[in-house]
């Protein structure tokens, strides 16, 4: 009870630190009352989406919003995709809409990851398409600095992420889609999150899940809704956010001494998923 009085007259004596505390109480509340959690308060039950930057990350994010309730997905605006699969590294505070929550990371393994899907992607396609990404976004390293000495990438480099969350130091049940199998037959790929996540959805709401969300009618949803939720892709600059998708397109955007590079340093990396092989 002493304690209590000599805070209250402490803070009293300093009106900035009591106002600060007050706001900061009033907003605690405020979205508790509007079942809003902290980001980090997660529960056990709950999947994230891992995946390295630029690896389809978005993509299943509106993929996921679709399956968990029955969405049209074509006429679901991006913003409403991160309510349902919010990102870990854009919010502080997210909604529960069911018993199981799905979260969008781009973090190493963490101990509170229980249940991941962890999505790859060939690490040369992921590299060109970071680099286009970093530029739209004003920062100036060259293709070569981002392979070579790691600028401008986050959490790290691609073979650094991908041996991490292989490693699995915290034993998370794990289930691998690779990008380029979620490209040539989604259908198949979204059954087996389905059965990992204890999904029963039909072949019909699979199908249109898949159908509302093609590259093009991607690009349409956030030209007609204003962006892609984040303030650095309002407006007409979302388009900047989707470039070609697709599979191969370092074949022709990354030298060859660059590749060479690339393929050496991630070798046992790209050998695992058949990137490379020999």
């Amino acid at each position: 009870m002493i304690e209590r009085v000599l805070k209250g007259y402490r803070l009293l004596s300093n009106p900035r630190e009591f106002l600060r505390q007050e706001r900061e109480r009033h907003l605690k509340e405020t979205l508790q009352n509007n079942f809003s959690i902290p980001i980090e308060e997660t529960q056990p039950q709950d999947i994230f989406i891992a995946g390295y930057p630029k690896s389809g990350n978005t993509w299943m994010q509106s993929l996921i919003s679709g399956l968990l309730y029955g969405i049209d997905t074509q006429y679901l605006p991006d913003r409403l995709a991160q309510e349902i699969v919010p990102d870990v590294h854009a919010r502080s505070y997210y909604t529960r809409f069911g018993s199981i929550n799905f979260f969008k990371s781009h973090h190493l393994p963490q101990p509170t990851y229980k249940r991941v899907i962890y999505l790859v992607r060939d690490g040369r396609d992921a590299m060109v398409s970071y680099y286009a990404y970093n530029k739209k976004l004003g920062l100036e390293f060259t293709l070569a600095e981002m392979v070579k000495e790691g600028k401008g990438l986050f959490p790290g480099k691609w073979h650094e992420h991908v041996d991490a969350w292989m490693n699995n130091p915290y034993q998370a049940d794990i289930l691998i889609v690779k990008y380029e199998d979620l490209y040539s037959d989604a259908a198949k790929e979204l059954k087996r999150i389905c059965e990992f996540a204890g999904l029963d959805r039909d072949n019909d709401l699979i199908q249109r899940v898949i159908r509302g969300n093609t590259l093009d009618l991607m690009r349409e949803k956030a030209k007609n809704y204003n962006g892609m939720g984040h303030m650095q892709w309002k407006g007409d600059k979302a388009l900047d956010f989707f470039r070609k998708g697709g599979v191969g397109n370092y074949t022709t955007e990354m030298e060859n001494e660059l590749r060479f590079f690339f393929e050496n340093e991630a070798k046992n990396e790209l050998k695992l998923f058949n990137y490379i092989v020999g």
